[in-house]
């Protein structure tokens, strides 16, 4: 099963959709974000609906009074995707409130919790305040994912901790991938597409590094070194 989920952080919608049509064989699905969602909304989504991509992956990642968060995920049921990202950080009662509402539209997607995002340091959380360590607040937050049997977005370093948590029936996917070559950009706590998938990590998203250059090429070499 492939295990690479493309992220499109963009608001070009025929770029994105034309790249998808050429590769969407050689991928699981593709991950829209803030950027694209607020250009262009439900109806870019449909777009990708059109053409096949029903699995995708819509990284809203909402953090709001559970109330809003519920609404919010019940005015997405005409649309298809199978992955939603909430954040962690939301408390119990978010994660009980997204579980519910997306148990409730047509698509029924799989709740991911994000536990801390890939471009923060040890040194960022202290920065507001928190006395935590970056894999003290993932453990924290796998625990709750583990209780509430929700997936978890977290950095490759850390699946191998999570996967120990929340057992094999839950999901990971790990954003912040990188080939070693590549530069790590706007990210500090980034991982081989190798190591993320050994420490335990379903899928693995991925963007620049596929996207610059020869796409196809830049999927081939990163499957191949998943499949060593």
């Amino acid at each position: 099963m492939n295990r690479i989920i493309l992220a499109l952080d963009t608001t070009n919608i025929e770029e994105a959709i034309n790249i998808t049509k050429r590769i969407k064989d050689k991928i699981y699905t593709v991950k829209l974000g803030l950027e694209f969602f607020n250009a262009h909304g439900k109806n870019g989504v449909k777009e990708f609906n059109k053409i096949g991509i029903n699995n995708l992956m819509l990284d809203l990642k909402l953090k709001d009074i559970p109330e809003t968060v519920y609404k919010a995920i019940k005015a997405l049921d005409d649309i298809k995707f199978s992955y939603l990202t909430i954040h962690g950080q939301g408390g119990r009662e978010l994660v009980e409130s997204a579980k519910k509402a997306a148990s409730e539209i047509k698509s029924k997607p799989k709740i991911m919790m994000v536990t801390i995002l890939t471009s923060l340091s040890d040194s960022d959380l202290k920065d507001i305040g928190s006395d935590s360590t970056v894999i003290e607040q993932v453990k924290k937050l796998a625990k709750i994912a583990e209780e509430m049997k929700v997936g978890i977005v977290c950095s490759g370093h850390e699946a191998k901790i999570v996967r120990k948590i929340i057992g094999q029936n839950l999901l990971i996917f790990t954003p912040g991938i990188r080939m070693n070559e590549d530069g790590k950009n706007d990210q500090k706590r980034v991982c081989t597409p190798a190591e993320s998938i050994k420490n335990g990590a379903n899928k693995i998203i991925m963007g620049r590094s596929l996207t610059k250059g020869n796409i196809e090429k830049n999927i081939g070499k990163v499957s191949n070194s998943i499949n060593k």
